[in-house]
């Protein structure tokens, strides 16, 4: 008969059994670590290089937006996951884009004729009045957020208020345009 120890092993700490090394903190070390792995996984699922280059720049906007890198045990892992979802969201938009004719890839877009210049003008002009008619931080926060597509946390970060103030800012400034723009019909 052999004589076994009874003991159990030692244990380890939870992080050991996750990865085999450290792994390593921040979206920026893992672009730079794992940078090429990710471009040569996506160029392995038949990717072009421009479109490799979209689904990375998806990938590491997802990651940003995830804010609590430190519980990720595995980054690799992760990326990859993340890598993979990506990947097939933009098959998914890309089987529904219709491609051009040869012809009208030759063809310049025509030029707007003097009725579309002047509609276009007048719908500027009416814009400009309605816009002006608005309280500021409302008209403030319909540009911030039409023209430069900013959030509503970044227009409140910009005009130094609350998201809430922002959101309902615009809820009455779109109120009052429907309202401005109806009366000039």
């Amino acid at each position: 008969m052999i004589d076994r120890p009874t003991s159990s092993p030692p244990q380890l700490p939870a992080a050991e059994y996750t990865t085999a090394h450290p792994a390593p903190t921040g979206i920026g070390v893992w672009a730079r670590e794992y940078g090429v792995d990710l471009h040569r996984f996506l160029s392995k699922r038949q990717f072009i290089e421009s479109d490799i280059k979209d689904v990375c720049q998806e990938v590491y906007l997802r990651l940003l937006r995830f804010e609590r890198t430190e519980v990720i045990h595995n980054p690799m892992a992760y990326l990859f996951r993340v890598a993979a979802n990506v990947a097939h969201d933009f098959r998914l938009r890309q089987a529904k884009w219709i491609p051009l004719e040869a012809e009208q890839l030759e063809e310049p877009a025509p030029e707007p004729g003097p009725e579309q210049l002047l509609d276009a003008e007048y719908r500027i002009r009416r814009l400009t009045q309605m816009l002006a008619t608005l309280p500021p931080l409302s008209r403030a926060a319909l540009v911030l957020h039409a023209q430069e597509e900013l959030t509503y946390e970044e227009i409140a970060t910009r005009l130094g208020v609350t998201r809430r103030v922002v959101k309902r800012a615009i809820a009455r400034g779109y109120e009052l345009a429907r309202e401005f723009l109806g009366k000039m019909v």
